[in-house]
């Protein structure tokens, strides 16, 4: 009797179309993240909540208007071109909830919970974070990586922008970007063909927040599409370091890169130990150059590939007689997150140029 009982409550259901939703609403498919994680989703992705730097690429795939919460990141920081990606959502993202602080700090358990999301987001973080924000908080994380803290590695971010194209729905954005950055490498490479590298110092690389003149980067991605060599790499570091300021001697490189997020400390710099700087060639020749910070909250993709065009030219301007960095930046932007840039970047920090000392 109880199994007939049951067979009749089950017909019932079927019948009543019960059943059918109860199923549509729990049927899931899993993928595999970008820290190695498998995750399950549910069958439609309509609500989610991008954490640790994100939203960048949440923007990037045309998918923010299934954003149902932000970090006080994307709210309360000042609005800057160092972030173009913020600066394209921030006024929708003002009329959000907030859902924590941001920079890797503890999330608002409660306050994510009450928007009920589909899946949550998360860049620039490892597997044992990504694993405690899901038991937290009992909804499906979905971990991208950057290729670590201020390196930018194309084919991670290739990946990234595959996955979230599958994940959300966004699969024809997401090959149009992937598209983007083979043609920007081939482009850059092509132009480049047969070029002699030319040494170069990048410093300045701003790291969680400002740096000085010692700060660089051996990953430093414009030296590395631009026909430079990155001087940096001779001292067998990995990734971002901080030199020992008397190795600008040794090396006296005839091109030097600030990154304007720390070209105010280099000045400051300057007119204390003016005598120092004033030993190095390519402080002499005004062979000094100021280039966009990317590293704001992550990488900043647009400004990085901006960046690595402003170089090549700068390096190899026979090549690039049809380029104006100011207007690639702005194409850039566009392209990456659908608004213009480059006024805002010259507001902020001075743009592209000579950086003058005196």
């Amino acid at each position: 009797m109880v199994r007939k009982g049951l067979l009749l409550a089950v017909i019932f259901l079927l019948l009543s179309g019960s059943l059918c939703s109860v199923f549509a609403d729990t049927a899931a498919h899993t993928v595999v993240d970008q820290l190695g994680r498998r995750v399950s989703l549910p069958a439609k992705v309509e609500r989610i909540i991008p954490l640790g730097g994100a939203t960048r690429l949440v923007v990037y795939v045309q998918a923010f208007d299934l954003v149902v919460g932000v970090e006080a990141m994307e709210t309360s920081q000042p609005v800057s071109g160092g972030r173009p990606y913020n600066l394209a959502i921030r006024k929708q993202a003002e009329n959000l909830p907030v859902v924590g602080e941001g920079k890797q700090k503890p999330i608002n358990a409660e306050a994510v919970l009450a928007l009920k999301p589909d899946l949550l987001i998360i860049g620039g973080t490892d597997r044992a974070q990504a694993d405690y924000l899901a038991r937290l908080t009992g909804i499906p994380v979905l971990a991208l990586d950057y290729g670590g803290l201020g390196v930018l590695k194309l084919e991670q971010i290739s990946d990234a922008f595959v996955l979230l194209g599958k994940v959300l729905k966004r699969e024809k954005r997401a090959k149009q970007l992937v598209d983007e950055l083979v043609r920007q490498k081939q482009e850059l490479a092509k132009r480049l063909a047969n070029v002699k590298a030319l040494p170069v110092y990048a410093g300045a690389v701003s790291q969680r927040g400002a740096q000085g003149i010692t700060s660089t980067d051996t990953d430093y991605y414009p030296l590395e599409i631009s026909g430079a060599r990155n001087l940096a790499k001779q001292l067998g570091q990995k990734g971002h370091f901080f030199i020992d300021k008397e190795q600008l001697l040794v090396w006296n490189p005839p091109f030097m890169l600030i990154d304007a997020g720390g070209a105010a400390l280099v000045k400051q710099d300057y007119r204390i130990n003016k005598g120092f700087y004033q030993q190095l060639n390519a402080i002499k020749n005004r062979q000094v150059y100021q280039t966009l910070p990317y590293n704001y909250y992550h990488t900043n993709l647009e400004l990085a590939l901006a960046n690595g065009w402003y170089v090549a030219k700068l390096l190899h301007p026979q090549r690039f007689t049809d380029i104006n960095p100011a207007t690639k930046t702005d194409e850039l932007c566009s392209f990456f997150n659908g608004i213009t840039c480059y006024q805002q970047l010259q507001q902020e920090f001075g743009g592209f140029g000579r950086l003058k000392f005196e």
